[in-house]
This record gives C-alpha cells, sequence and structure tokens, in this order.
C-alpha cells in the first residue's frame, strides 16, 4: 500500500504533467497494476473495520483473577498477589484450565492493576465534621426596597457541617461590623459559640496573610473571637472548597429563602424573621445520617461553648466635623443623622 505521498505524486505527473503510465513505472518502480489502481482511486476515505474480539487462552480464569486482585485492596501492602504468585496459584487449584504461560498472566495483572488501582485514586473519602465546629461565609442576593427597587445585599451565612444546620443575616455590606453582628445575632439566637469557626481571608478579619494557615487578625476580630472564645481557622488562598459546606448552604438559602424575591423595609425584622425560616427548614432529614436537622443540631450545641453572658459591643469610631459655629441643636441632629447612616450601612 502506497503513502498519500506516493499517490499524490503519481496523480501529479499523470494529471498535470501528462506523464504516461509506462514513464511512471519507469521513474518511480511500481508496478502498472498499481499505479492504474491509484489514478483510477477517487475514494480517499478511510475506511473503518470493526476490531476483532481477539480471543485469549486465559479468558476462562480472568473472573478468578478479577476477584483476587479485587480482594488485594483490602489486604495489606505487602501480602498482595504478585504477577507469579497469581500464575502459581492458577496452576495449582486450576491445573486443567491453565494452558498459558507466566508472560501471559503477566501482562494481563499489569493492566489490571493500573484499572484498579487508577479508580482507587478517583474515589473521593467523605470529610469528617466534629460536632460544634461551623464554617462563615458572604453571599450576594437581591431584594424589593420602599420604593420597590431592586436592590442588591448581602448576607452572612453560619454552618454547622456535623448537622447541617445552617442561620443567615442579611447586611447592607461587608464590613467587619455586619460580620461580627451577624455573628453575635447567630450566637445569641442559638444560646451558644462554635468551638472553631472556618473563614475566607476577609479583609474584615485579615491584616495579613503568612505562611501556610497563618494570619495577622485585625484587631477587632481578634477581641471578638476572644471575648466568645472560639477558634477562627481561615482556608488556604483561593481555595474555597476547604468550607465547601458554607458554599452549599449561600446557594441554598438563596434558593429557598429569598425565592420570590421578597420586599424588605426594615433589616432587623426581616433578620428575625429569617431565623423562624431556619429553624423551619431544618425540620427535615439528615442527607446521610437520616435523622432531623434539628435534632442533630440539638445534640451538636452539648459540644459547643456557653455563650458569653456580656454582649460584645460592635461599633467603630470614625471623625465627623462638625461646624461648631451652628447651633447645639443643629451640631446634634448632623451627629444623630451620620450616625443612623453608618447603622443603615451594616
Amino acid at each position: 500500500m502506497l503513502t498519500m505521498d506516493d499517490i499524490k505524486y503519481i496523480k501529479r505527473m499523470h494529471d498535470c504533467e501528462g506523464v504516461s503510465i509506462r514513464e511512471i513505472m519507469r521513474r518511480t518502480g511500481y508496478h502498472y497494476e498499481t499505479i492504474k489502481k491509484y489514478l483510477d482511486l477517487n475514494d480517499f476515505n478511510e475506511s473503518f473495520r470493526a476490531p476483532r474480539d481477539s480471543y485469549s487462552l486465559l479468558d476462562p480464569l480472568k473472573p478468578v483473577v478479577d476477584q483476587w486482585l479485587t480482594d488485594d485492596l483490602k489486604a495489606p501492602r505487602k501480602q498482595r498477589h504478585t504477577a507469579k504468585r497469581v500464575y502459581e496459584r492458577l496452576q495449582e487449584e486450576y491445573p486443567d484450565l491453565v494452558e498459558v504461560k507466566l508472560r501471559t498472566v503477566q501482562y494481563y495483572v499489569s493492566q489490571k492493576k493500573k484499572e484498579l488501582y487508577q479508580s482507587q485514586q478517583k474515589a473521593y473519602l467523605p470529610l469528617y465534621h466534629p460536632p460544634g465546629e461551623a464554617q462563615a461565609d458572604f453571599g450576594h442576593f437581591s431584594y424589593y426596597d420602599n420604593h420597590g427597587e431592586l436592590v442588591d445585599a448581602l448576607k452572612l451565612t453560619l454552618s454547622f457541617p456535623y448537622s447541617n444546620q445552617s442561620y443567615c443575616q442579611i447586611f447592607g455590606g461587608e464590613n467587619q461590623e455586619c460580620l461580627l453582628q451577624g455573628m453575635k445575632n447567630i450566637f445569641e439566637y442559638i444560646g451558644a459559640v462554635p468551638v472553631r469557626i472556618v473563614f475566607d481571608n476577609l479583609s474584615t478579619a485579615v491584616a495579613q496573610m503568612g505562611s501556610g494557615h497563618d494570619r495577622i487578625m485585625t484587631e477587632k476580630f481578634k477581641s471578638f473571637s476572644a471575648h466568645y472564645g472560639f477558634e477562627p481557622f481561615f482556608c488556604n488562598g483561593g481555595a474555597g472548597w476547604e468550607k465547601g459546606n458554607v458554599e452549599n448552604k449561600v446557594g441554598y438559602e438563596r434558593r429557598n429563602l429569598f425565592v420570590p424575591v421578597p420586599t424588605i423595609l426594615d433589616f432587623e425584622q426581616f433578620n428575625q424573621r429569617l431565623f423562624q425560616s431556619c429553624d423551619k427548614d431544618a425540620q427535615r432529614s439528615h442527607y446521610v445520617k437520616e435523622e432531623l436537622i434539628c435534632q442533630l443540631f440539638k445534640e451538636e450545641k452539648k459540644d459547643m461553648i456557653p455563650l458569653n453572658p456580656i454582649p460584645f459591643e460592635v461599633f467603630s469610631f470614625g471623625r465627623s466635623q462638625i461646624n461648631m459655629e451652628r447651633s447645639p441643636l443643629t451640631a446634634t441632629c448632623t451627629l444623630l443623622l451620620q450616625t443612623m447612616r453608618r447603622i443603615q450601612s451594616m
């Protein structure tokens, strides 16, 4: 069979240069019938030939070998079958069926082990979440304000992977006051504090990232975590999957608690209703443990830290310039208005 370059060369000499078949025979050394065959060929599509099923003398024993190698996955590494041991066992236990040499068994065992161990590497082990641990994250949502306009806002979600319970609170922004106030609201509602909380590397909590999981936290966040006694843990940079439970919960709450798009006139009142909605959602079975989420969470709270009876004051100091030449009443009203705007931004 000629290559495509040879065929193109022959057809070009004959069709473009007018060279005779006999001259082509002299130049290429090919037989007349070969040249005539390719000059008459007009269809160069590749013909598909179904592969033939090759039979091996090892086929009757392959299920036995497969079972031995599969059982080896549970055996100690140093006590697993080698190809030589497989061949010896086949000779001992199935002497009438063994019609192959050691080399055939070695080739098959090698291929089968690659399949088995490759499938093992693709398997995923379920993560273990100890009771009393939580994950925190912000998520976006939209709502209608009192003018009927669609407004974007954020909600803080605190999830508890062990029980799959979660609570959320809404705010107008993602600043430090929103983060701390949201967690404080949830702590006070459940009457307990998680032992450990996993966060993203929020600028409201992390002032500087160090190597590994080392973080330099902001002073306010350090005070807050020390006040309530929980241990903050921060994910690796760009590794949001390390807190996959809360990532899923952010979307789940948005699809279930914020559809249809709500009309929100008062954030504080809506946040109180969110607690009731989250409790109602927990009246369903856990996706694995086949127990109600609310019951699991009730047990999980026993592993949490008791709530500090002294509430943490969430606020920040800011500078305001007031024209003291105005009347004291005007100055007081101006300061009050600025304070109210700061609270509303939370």
